[in-house]
């Protein structure tokens, strides 16, 4: 097995959001898996086996804690890994949810594209959002196929992890995105762009 740390969504060293990217050569059962994530104590881990189509791989991810269907900056290490070694332009990835993920370089930079899914307007869980300092939301919205939970913030800048009782941090889900908002952008979102 070949290990990385891939740093996404960024140009530049030790920026980004890192993930962890593993190509596995043979059988490592969920246990393994689990434990390998644990070792690199990165927010994601993406394992990769080959599939028997050219450029098809089998992904499967881990955090720490469990395994997750989906990931959007391990997929983006994994691709970069892929096209590194294999010289590819284009991969696709098969999740756990059997979904084809594909990415595609172009122009330099890595261009991926990922299943809709669909959700259902939610209340924010009042200790995620004292934990993660947010006093206002737009709106929060959550996919059962994925248990994510979306949230768009009033403020982009209040977005700041504080410190509270490891009792709250256990009961806090982990599996939470955070859409900031910024003025002038379509919806109050901003695009967060992919870098090589």
């Amino acid at each position: 097995m070949r290990s990385f740390i891939v740093d996404s969504f960024t140009d530049t060293p030790f920026k980004g959001n890192p993930a962890g990217v593993c190509l596995v050569d043979s059988h490592l059962s969920d246990e393994r898996m689990l434990h390998i994530a644990q070792e690199l104590n990165l927010s994601e881990t993406a394992f990769l086996s080959t599939l028997e189509s050219a450029g098809t791989f089998l992904v499967r991810y881990f955090s720490p804690k469990m395994e997750i269907p989906l990931c959007g900056h391990a997929t983006l290490a994994a691709a970069k890994v892929i096209f590194s070694i294999n010289k590819l332009n284009e991969v696709h990835f098969k999740n756990i949810q059997k979904l084809d993920l594909s990415a595609r370089e172009l122009d330099g930079q890595i261009v991926m594209e990922f299943p809709v899914y669909e959700t259902r307007p939610t209340d924010a869980p009042p200790a995620l959002l004292a934990a993660l300092g947010i006093k206002a939301i737009k709106n929060s919205v959550y996919n059962e196929e994925t248990k994510i939970l979306l949230l768009e913030i009033a403020d982009p800048k209040c977005c700041v992890l504080r410190d509270y009782p490891s009792s709250t941090k256990s009961q806090i889900s982990l599996r939470t995105k955070i859409i900031k908002s910024t003025r002038g952008e379509p919806n109050g979102l901003r695009a967060v762009p992919l870098a090589t």
